[in-house]
């Protein structure tokens, strides 16, 4: 009777992963921007920055509030969130209404980043569940890939069908409600809360005492570094991939009965498709992976590995089949590391702190994204060819760093 309330449980937590990534819109965001709603790319990209920002002042305190007021409550607020900026982005004629859909988006974010990852580890430790952190994880994971491979492929069908894009915002905002009541429905006991009243004083003291743990505590600050670190490349670098197959990809026309723009459209969330079904299979199998080569070794090699496709990036610009192949291999990379990055810095941290310490984690991601940003925007104005080859050059440092003085050396092997 256990084993099977856990098996629903778990399900839960992967059709939660699931709900939350049918943003039927993602695919055609900048489309819609710069295309449809006319915004320029300085627009777009102080919409993007509005967004980091919101994450990175809020990610902290959100944290904080997860594990001192209830996790479920905090979450529960975060799908508010986000679907009030659905409904504002589909409302929106104004760059106003944008930014103000971007900050309740942002918010949404930040709410959400660490708490449901710190929930599942809570309801591990709790009932002692064997399996291992990643390959639960993992597993939820894989289903919120699904969950983006379905929302890509249906997308297309919405995206011809409905009269206008801005209406993908009004639909994704159904999966979403039904994401808040799964939460609802989540054992009362994963709302454990360390205080029932709000305090401002004592929230403020509890925000400084995670952050002086987290980088107080030599492991977890180590790690929060390694992760943050990786997952900020992969955001800055992802988005200047994606055009050169798109552009490439339109020199020919696959489907005849259909406009330019329309195969576009589809081309788009082909693209997608393929991407996160490719990513789900990484995410779900990443603990087999550490089975066979142990942690340290999978995560020191893919710096290794991602420096070497960069390179290899920088001198095939005009072959698609090497581009969209590195581009996948992007994400493979990335969805295999992320399950061993939260079980090790969930085990490294004090369970109380996990969601405040992950939060640390997705801030310290935001921050190193907005200043590298800038950056590499400057060199891909000047040479695609120069920025992949310093990119590459980067990760290769960060591999001889971690070879020699590895901050998982003194890590056990996870199985």
């Amino acid at each position: 009777m256990r084993d099977k309330q856990h098996k629903i449980q778990i399900f839960k937590f992967g059709m939660y992963g699931f709900l939350k990534n049918l943003r039927f819109y993602e695919p055609y965001l900048l489309y819609y921007f710069t295309i449809i709603s006319g915004l320029s790319l300085f627009q777009v990209g102080i919409l993007y920055s509005i967004r980091e920002i919101i994450i990175y002042l809020i990610e902290i305190p959100s944290g904080v509030i997860a594990d001192r007021y209830g996790k479920k409550l905090e979450l529960v607020f975060c799908f508010m969130f986000y679907i009030l900026s659905f409904s504002i982005f589909f409302l929106a004629t104004q760059f106003y209404l944008f930014v103000i859909g971007m900050i309740l988006f942002g918010l949404g974010e930040a709410f959400r980043s660490g708490t449901h990852k710190a929930m599942i580890m809570q309801y591990l430790d709790m009932h002692e569940i064997k399996d291992s952190k990643t390959k639960v994880y993992g597993g939820t994971r894989s289903m919120s890939m699904l969950g983006s491979m379905t929302m890509s492929l249906i997308s297309i069908v919405f995206v011809i069908w409905l009269p206008e894009v801005r209406y993908l915002f009004l639909i994704s905002i159904i999966p979403y409600a039904l994401d808040l009541m799964l939460i609802v429905s989540y054992p009362k006991y994963l709302n454990y809360a360390e205080s029932k009243k709000f305090i401002f004083k004592e929230f403020i003291q509890e925000n400084i005492r995670s952050i002086k743990y987290s980088f107080q505590n030599r492991s977890v600050r180590k790690l929060l570094f390694e992760a943050s670190t990786y997952q900020s490349s992969f955001k800055s670098i992802k988005d200047y991939i994606q055009p050169i197959i798109l552009t490439m990809s339109m020199t020919v026309i696959l489907f005849s009965k259909f406009t330019l723009d329309e195969n576009l459209k589809i081309y788009i969330g082909i693209i997608y498709a393929f991407i996160y079904l490719v990513s789900s299979f990484a995410s779900r199998n990443a603990y087999k992976v550490v089975e066979k080569y142990n942690t340290r070794k999978v995560l020191t090699e893919t710096w290794l590995l991602t420096g070497i496709i960069m390179i290899i990036l920088a001198f095939f610009l005009n072959s698609i089949f090497v581009v969209f192949v590195i581009f996948v291999l992007l994400y493979i990379f990335l969805n295999i590391r992320r399950p061993l990055m939260v079980e090790l810095v969930g085990n490294a941290s004090e369970p109380s702190r996990r969601a405040s310490v992950l939060s640390i984690e997705s801030q310290m991601t935001s921050l190193l994204t907005a200043i590298a940003a800038p950056i590499i925007g400057f060199i891909a104005d000047h040479s695609m060819r120069l920025l992949f080859i310093i990119v590459g050059i980067i990760m290769m440092m960060f591999y001889v760093y971690n070879l020699f003085f590895s901050i998982h050396k003194k890590q056990p092997k996870t199985s």
